[in-house]
């Protein structure tokens, strides 16, 4: 009998051991939550209770040491996998959406941000970023230029692209079946493929000039609009009269068009077909067909002054310059201008002055806050922090990465 009680006694203390639970595990510390918060964040991904990197993480939070606890986080490839192309898809199309293939514009931003150079080059570049693989189409003029072939494919066989992709120095554009040239004026991802396709695609090249703000700058044309400055540039497809009332034009559409339109000659010499890029220093007008692009005898599109008899009065577009007219007070405190700002010719000029101002790099801030946060924050309504954000960019010298891990700690963030 003495046996019998014993032996139950054992078996029922074998079965607590066994049910017991694992209290580190079902009421983790407060620094090992927030350890696989900031994670999580990061990469879209949650660590295995048995990870590694929970204990690490910890260990650097617990010495006060924040950034390298991101900085253990980032080292996993979803960082760039999951996080970086989700930012980027919704900058990459007028649509901005995340349900967007894989393209150029976003392997360039996954690259730049994986190799930590200066991210005022996604605005003012001479290189693409792709990948390489079995059963990944890598042709360049069907497959890069006039498709997304090869980023289609990228997706589609799942390449790791925080290890795969590769950075190609020098822009190429189409102009023939068989022959490319250097792009004249390249611009990063505003000259991308995917940016040019969604943007230059028909209309008069306003559209390039708006979303570069809306995406870079985080301004929807609404809030840059000025009526008091110069309609010098508004180009004559614009009615002065609309409805025969000259004060809608006052008070409506000059405000937008005194800013877009001073800007848009930096785009006066490209085009969009459907297929790829087009720009008339390299698609003449006697090349092969389908690669011409249609121009005047200066090189402008004809886009650029198309509808010219609804005011005769207005701005020709005669050459690739532009002038900066959101200078007044309202626009100078918005976009704290820096350098040479007041105007240039071509595309790459244009996205030196937009990257070059505060705004860019609070706009950054704000999207990747917005990423990594899962929530927004409205700049206007906190200016001083995200200034404060801004300049944390630029003393890191302008890395993606860098920011992505200071945010993700921010208490802002973590809240």
């Amino acid at each position: 009998m003495k046996f019998i009680v014993w032996s139950l006694l054992l078996l029922g203390l074998s079965a607590q051991a066994q049910v017991k639970p694992d209290i580190s595990q079902a009421n983790p510390s407060a620094l090992e939550m927030k350890a696989r918060k900031i994670y999580e964040r990061l990469t879209g991904t949650k660590l295995p209770i048995d990870s590694p990197v929970v204990a690490q993480m910890v260990a650097a939070l617990n010495r006060g040491d924040t950034q390298a606890a991101a900085q253990l986080a980032t080292q996993d490839p979803n960082f760039y996998n999951i996080t970086v192309k989700l930012m980027a898809l919704q900058l990459s199309t007028r649509d901005e959406t995340i349900k967007t293939p894989l393209n150029d514009f976003v392997a360039s931003m996954i690259g730049v941000t994986r190799d930590q150079t200066d991210a005022r080059e996604l605005l003012t570049g001479n290189f693409y970023y792709m990948g390489s693989g079995t059963g990944i189409r890598s042709n360049l003029i069907p497959d890069l230029l006039i498709s997304n072939n090869h980023y289609d494919d990228l997706e589609k066989n799942r390449v790791n692209l925080a290890a795969n992709l590769v950075r190609v120095e020098g822009q190429m554009i189409a102009t023939s079946a068989t022959a490319t040239a250097a792009n004249p004026d390249p611009a990063g991802v505003i000259t991308s493929r995917t940016f040019m396709g969604a943007h230059a695609l028909m209309g008069t090249n306003r559209r390039l000039v708006e979303y570069t703000f809306r995406e870079f700058m985080c301004v929807p044309l609404n809030e840059w609009a000025d009526t008091g400055a110069s309609d010098g540039r508004i180009g004559r497809d614009i009615d002065r009269f609309p409805a025969n009332n000259h004060t809608t034009f006052l008070t409506s559409c000059k405000g937008c068009h005194t800013v877009m339109d001073g800007f848009r000659g930096a785009f006066a010499k490209w085009d969009f077909d459907g297929m790829g890029i087009k720009h008339s220093a390299v698609n003449t007008r006697g090349g092969a067909n389908n690669y011409t692009i249609a121009t005047d005898t200066r090189g402008i599109v004809n886009k650029m002054n198309k509808n010219a008899t609804i005011f005769p009065s207005g701005y020709p577009q005669n050459d690739d310059s532009f002038v900066n007219n959101a200078t007044r007070t309202n626009n100078a405190q918005l976009f704290e201008w820096r350098g040479s700002s007041v105007g240039g010719n071509g595309t790459k000029a244009f996205g030196t002055i937009v990257s070059n101002s505060k705004r860019f790099s609070q706009c950054m801030a704000k999207r990747v806050f917005k990423t990594v946060c899962r929530k927004e924050i409205d700049i206007n309504q906190n200016r001083e922090l995200i200034s404060q954000w801004g300049n944390e960019f630029e003393a890191s010298g302008y890395k993606l990465k860098a920011l992505f891990e200071k945010i993700a700690v921010k208490s802002q963030c973590l809240e």
